[in-house]
């Protein structure tokens, strides 16, 4: 786990209101994503792959509306270890805005085939928004697969995060997905 001098919280756009709306949000969610059973590698760290060695995340919205995706800081919450700690920046029709979340970890999978592969499954909730245009909230499930050997020199993961997204103006829910990769057919993707 890196140490609290190495994480960076996005600097501006967020006001004290905002910070408790999100640590109530962050509470609410982590009660819903309560885990039935135990994530399997809890005591492994996956926050430099969900970095995603802070490269962006392309995919869409509905309608077709381009959109990235970074994350600036990933850290594991050290009271509940399935869960992560996300800062980063989304990309919405050239609006840039920070937002901060959490990803839970729920399930892991050995691929078909592939003895050195698995695959890890959970749900995400990000807040942000410092611009109205971009003020809202992501919710959805995310997967990842990668090689069991988290340290591995050669260790290239996909990840994928689909779900909606919320304005804070009131619009109804969008549907979004992202990845570090170009799925073929995003329906085709398999969440659990």
């Amino acid at each position: 786990m890196p140490s609290t001098s190495t994480i960076t919280w996005p600097s501006s756009g967020f006001d004290m209101k905002k910070l408790l709306l999100f640590f109530l949000a962050i509470f609410a969610v982590s009660l819903s994503f309560a885990q039935v059973k135990k994530f399997p590698l809890e005591n492994e760290n996956f926050s430099e792959v969900v970095l995603n060695k802070k490269m962006n995340f392309e995919g869409f919205m509905t309608g077709n509306v381009p959109f990235k995706l970074s994350f600036d800081s990933v850290f594991k919450n050290p009271e509940k270890p399935a869960s992560y700690f996300i800062a980063g920046q989304s990309e919405i029709d050239g609006n840039t805005s920070d937002f901060l979340g959490e990803m839970v970890f729920t399930e892991k999978y050995d691929v078909k085939g592939s003895p050195d592969q698995m695959l890890v499954f959970g749900n995400f909730y990000f807040v942000g928004g410092e611009s109205r245009n971009n003020s809202g909230t992501f919710r959805g499930k995310f997967r990842i697969q990668l090689t069991r050997d988290l340290n591995s020199i050669e260790k290239f993961s996909t990840l994928t995060f689909k779900g909606k997204w919320k304005s804070d103006a009131g619009a109804a829910d969008i549907d979004v997905w992202w990845a570090n990769y170009t799925p073929a057919d995003i329906s085709k993707v398999i969440f659990k």
